[in-house]
């Protein structure tokens, strides 16, 4: 499985933009933003290195959204 470079991903920033810093992040984002993008950033690692496909994340979201309602 291909790998994103951790510069750049697929969607998003573009070449000629920077990210911002971690630190900056950090003191920007909301106590839930942070949270969001914390969720957001493993999954995207899960996914990529082939840990799990987003066909399984989804239907374990789906289990649990079932179980919780």
């Amino acid at each position: 499985m291909a790998t994103v470079s951790i510069g750049h991903s697929a969607k998003g920033i573009g070449r000629g933009e920077g990210l911002i810093s971690y630190e900056e992040a950090l003191d920007k984002l909301s106590r839930e933003d942070r949270f969001r993008a914390t969720v957001y950033a493993m999954n995207t690692l899960l996914v990529q290195k082939g840990i799990y496909s987003p066909e399984e994340f989804e239907f374990q979201f789906r289990q649990f959204a079932q179980k919780n309602l």
